[in-house]
């Protein structure tokens, strides 16, 4: 009891640290938030382009299901506990700093850049954070976020038409200070919604930041779920017809690996969830896994070079003796 009542205080005041009064974010929780939710454009791109080479005969639907399937692996697995019980024991370091953990930020990087590469594949390329941030936001809101885009796309003169497929509206309609205000919006309803979920405590405020310690794991795993069914009403028919930019000829493969294993946190949460059970190879793993070898062919010549490279003195002390002549 002791120790439950300890990290309770510690979860409140981590809370107070992210998570203002009035339920918004501090600047700092916000600028981690919004990074997380969005993936840069290239990445996305790379993804796709990467998964095209690997189902070279998919079509443009049955790559959507593929990313979907993957999506769901790293969100929905037994490794995937997004609650972040483990990051309880530290929580006066982690959690104060409003420091992600490991499981939350491949959640939230994983969403980001499911949403993304299917807005691709409908030829709606996310240019900038704020509009990639909307667009996940809106999709883990479901349809409250639904109800959002559309009030603010009614607001700046839309019509009816462009209310049921709402991904485009977000993605390359919507005016840019009308996307902030509708993002501004987004973002306090979705820390007030799980807020609600948690009894009004800030522990609840926090699930999004993965320190609900007990029930974030479930919360992610059914936000995950909404966030695959309800991308299929966001973003309408799939097209039959990939945009040129996703052909995996347009890039060198070698240059989509080196994008795709930027993509951290989600290899390193499909690396935990691998420990734990048998998983379907991703496109992301074999570009992490280059990266590693890069790296460590990198260090071994580094530890070559310092073994083999020490300068030479002459009897005058000079470390370079032709220079000394």
């Amino acid at each position: 009891m002791a120790k439950s009542s300890a990290a309770k205080k510690g979860l409140d005041k981590a809370a107070k640290l992210a998570v203002n009064e009035d339920g918004t974010l501090n600047p700092r929780a916000q600028s981690m938030l919004s990074k997380l939710l969005s993936v840069q454009r290239p990445v996305a791109l790379a993804y796709v382009r990467s998964l095209r080479r690997k189902n070279p005969e998919a079509t443009p639907e049955e790559l959507i299901k593929i990313i979907r399937r993957h999506y769901l692996t790293l969100t929905t697995s037994g490794g995937a506990a997004v609650g972040a019980t483990a990051a309880v024991p530290g929580l006066g370091t982690t959690a104060a700093l409003g420091v992600a953990t490991a499981e939350t930020a491949g959640f939230l990087e994983g969403t980001a850049l499911f949403a993304q590469a299917i807005s691709e594949i409908h030829g709606l390329p996310v240019q900038d954070a704020n509009r990639a941030n909307a667009l996940v936001l809106g999709l883990m809101l479901g349809k409250d976020g639904k109800n959002l885009v559309q009030r603010f796309n009614k607001q700046a003169g839309g019509t009816e038409s462009m209310f049921s497929e709402w991904g485009s509206t977000v993605t390359k309609q919507l005016p840019a200070p009308v996307v902030d205000l509708l993002l501004r919006k987004l973002r306090k309803t979705f820390i007030r919604k799980f807020a609600a979920r948690a009894g009004g405590s800030l522990v609840g405020r926090l699930l999004p930041f993965g320190i609900g310690a007990i029930i974030g794991g479930v919360v992610n795993a059914q936000m995950s779920r909404k966030v695959a069914d309800e991308s299929k009403e966001a973003f309408g028919s799939t097209p039959t017809i990939f945009p040129l930019e996703t052909d995996p000829e347009y890039v060198a493969p070698k240059k989509d690996r080196k994008l795709l294993a930027g993509l951290k946190n989600v290899a390193a949460l499909r690396g935990k969830i691998k420990k734990n059970k048998a998983i379907e190879s991703d496109v992301i793993d074999e570009a992490a896994e280059e990266d590693a070898s890069n790296m460590g062919s990198s260090n071994t010549d580094a530890s070559a070079d310092n073994r083999t490279d020490k300068p030479t003195n002459d009897r005058t002390g000079n470390d370079s003796p032709e220079l000394g002549k």
